[in-house]
């Protein structure tokens, strides 16, 4: 007498494939939909699965678990609050402004500006002694050595964040205080990856530089889940890990 293999029933299981989502089992193979997880606040468990198909194509495709309620425990993910990264925020443009100002003072940029700034004083000086003429405004040199500073500024921020973000997921600041970016719904862990690292590094620096930084910050402490408009536009969101 053959051993026939009992199939699972038809349903929504956690998706073998290893993602947050869920996959439709039709009874006898895997489908193509999936639909996000359901939460409850305790998982039921009951006898364990007695088959394990797979799917076919697909090494180490997972088991429907047929005999454990569908709905899975609700993950450790917390969104980081908007205070934290208000928190991050400062310790990271601290650490950029104190470099961007050795910078400045090596290449003469500083020096530049301080001397125009210098001479538009002595101007105004004069000129409210004598009210001869129109204000006076800064020269060329003050406008130029502004442009220059702010320029090192955006580079070195926008620098600063692409890379920590691409290689580690996270600021100084952000590891200070215990958060983490990651593409909207992945884990805690989950690699960010360079794509949205640039993205979201570039926009957040350019915000910063173009002294938009605090609009920028505003949506984090309204929008859902918390976002800045950077992350919108890169696709991630800051997780709370510690």
């Amino acid at each position: 007498m053959t051993n026939v293999p009992l199939h699972p029933p038809a349903g929504w299981y956690p998706d073998p494939a290893g993602t947050v989502a869920e996959r439709f089992w039709d009874g006898q193979a895997w489908s193509q939909s999936t639909r996000d997880k359901p939460t409850l606040a305790e998982p039921l468990f009951t006898d364990p699965p007695a088959y394990a198909p797979s799917a076919p194509g697909i090494t180490g495709y997972g088991v429907p678990n047929y005999g454990y309620a569908q709905a899975q425990p609700v993950s450790g993910r917390r969104v980081g609050g908007f205070w934290w990264r208000l928190l991050g925020f400062v310790i990271d443009i601290f650490i950029v402004n104190l470099v961007s100002m050795v910078i400045t003072q090596l290449t003469g940029v500083t020096a530049m500006t301080e001397a125009a700034m210098n001479r538009w004083v002595q101007e105004l000086a004069f000129w409210s002694e004598t009210a001869a003429g129109p204000v006076p405004m800064p020269d060329s040199s003050y406008w130029m050595g502004a442009l220059w500073g702010t320029l090192i500024g955006f580079a070195l921020y926008g620098a600063y964040r692409v890379v920590f973000l691409g290689t580690m997921g996270a600021t100084v600041g952000q590891l200070a205080v215990g958060l983490r970016t990651v593409v909207i719904g992945a884990e805690p862990e989950a690699k960010l990856g360079w794509k949205p690292a640039v993205i979201r590094g570039l926009l957040g620096s350019f915000f910063w530089a173009a002294s938009l930084g605090l609009i920028n910050g505003i949506f984090a402490a309204f929008s859902a889940k918390k976002q800045t408009l950077s992350d919108m536009a890169s696709g991630t969101e800051v997780l709370k890990v510690r």
